[in-house]
């Protein structure tokens, strides 16, 4: 009777089934929760995995917001510089 699977046969399929498990286990720690996370309008610290709510800088300054509307868009800036901050 032949065997249906050689050592080197086995040794290929474990280190498959170890790729693809670690290949899991890394999207449900690390890009799952961040594409949650930044789905959701949040910030994704990946240093520290944590989920985290921007706080608006009227919350520590103690002034109410804005209301002259937004910036004129006739005034002359430098070439190569945004008109707009960069989205967070």
């Amino acid at each position: 009777m032949t065997r249906w699977f050689t050592a080197a046969q086995l040794t290929a399929l474990a280190i498959f089934v170890a790729a693809v498990l670690a290949t899991f286990a890394y999207e449900m720690i690390f890009v799952w929760p961040a594409q949650r996370c930044e789905a959701g309008g949040d910030w994704w610290d990946a240093r520290d995995l944590q989920c985290l709510t921007p706080v608006p800088i009227a919350r520590f300054t103690s002034r109410g917001l804005s209301l002259s509307g937004p910036p004129a868009t006739n005034q002359r800036v430098a070439p190569g510089v945004q008109r707009t901050s960069p989205r967070p």
